[in-house]
């Protein structure tokens, strides 16, 4: 499904991936190593939110950029820092993100209540976000990534911020996800979840290898 082929990626002077060559398949691949080492920048290149310095990133078989459209359609991207609308409900901005990807809107509604119900957030979806606290607006950002049923989650801490009963919940639905899609993902989580996981990888030093 997604396959980086020899991937480099810089800022300025500064090589944070050299060489990065990984498939990845149907089922759920946790991303590890020390905070800095590139992780994010990995699953940012995965949901292509960034474009590689050098080296490929295909999709279905297709590089990018021609590949992404597709992609897109087929992604549920789990940033680990955004800025949600503090004005908009929590319904409101689901919908809005629904309609950006194309989904069935009625669909995608009952979609969100029953994932929102099913992460504790169910009865703060009329809400408006700028009541949200931190571990609201995480489970937010985890939920509408889900919308749609997307082939390729990438999930950058969906986990942060939340209890641990609450985080676990996050963790068994990536794992049943898991079973048709693939998942890409960090978190702190990663050893509850690696007897699940297709694969635990290890990024460092611009490099990234099995755990």
């Amino acid at each position: 499904m997604l396959a980086l082929d020899q991937v480099r990626k810089s800022y300025g002077r500064k090589c944070v991936l050299d060489g990065v060559t990984i498939d990845f398949p149907i089922g759920l691949t946790l991303l590890t190593g020390p905070s800095g080492a590139g992780k994010s920048t990995l699953l940012r290149l995965v949901a292509s939110a960034e474009r590689p310095s050098a080296g490929r990133v295909i999709w279905d078989g297709t590089p990018l950029p021609a590949g992404r459209a597709a992609l897109r359609r087929s992604l549920g991207y789990a940033p680990q820092a955004v800025d949600l609308p503090d004005d908009l409900s929590a319904r409101a901005f689901a919908m809005h993100m629904a309609a950006l990807k194309g989904l069935d809107l009625a669909a995608a509604d009952a979609q969100f209540a029953g994932i929102a119900e099913a992460i504790g957030l169910g009865a703060d979806i009329g809400n408006r976000i700028g009541t949200y606290s931190g571990g609201m607006r995480r489970r937010l950002i985890f939920a509408q990534a889900l919308l749609g049923a997307p082939r390729l989650l990438a999930l950058d801490e969906p986990t942060a911020e939340l209890d641990r009963e609450t985080a676990r919940l996050l963790g068994a639905l990536v794992v049943e996800r898991a079973r048709t899609a693939a998942v890409v993902m960090t978190t702190h989580l990663a050893d509850e979840l690696a007897p699940h996981a297709a694969a635990v990888l290890r990024v460092e030093g611009g490099r990234v290898q099995p755990a």
